[in-house]
């Protein structure tokens, strides 16, 4: 199941494209142009992206809540749903 996506026609370009980290706009460059509130979840066992670095985004005005999910890594919303997904439901609820 995980290496199928990794024999799609263009699967390298991606993966070349992600580990290079793209020349995408970035989210401290994007987050001050957001008008809407936004969570971020973030997992506290993170191994690419350390969650200091997170920390940093909770600063910015749209940011409402940062929320450090304990024992979760880079992908919390595979890793531990049954976390993420009463955050989200939450907070849109509470935005809605």
């Amino acid at each position: 199941m995980i290496l199928q996506p990794g024999l799609d026609p263009g699967a390298v370009d991606v993966f070349l494209e992600f580990i290079c980290y793209s020349g995408g706009p970035l989210p401290e460059d994007l987050l001050p142009l957001v008008k809407c509130p936004v969570l971020v979840a973030w997992g506290e066992k993170d191994p690419w992206e350390p969650v200091e670095l997170g920390r940093a985004y909770g600063s910015f005005d749209a940011v409402e809540d940062f929320v450090v999910l304990p024992n979760v890594g880079h992908c919390p919303q595979d890793e531990a749903p049954e976390l993420v997904n009463p955050l989200v439901e939450s907070f849109v609820k509470l935005h809605s």
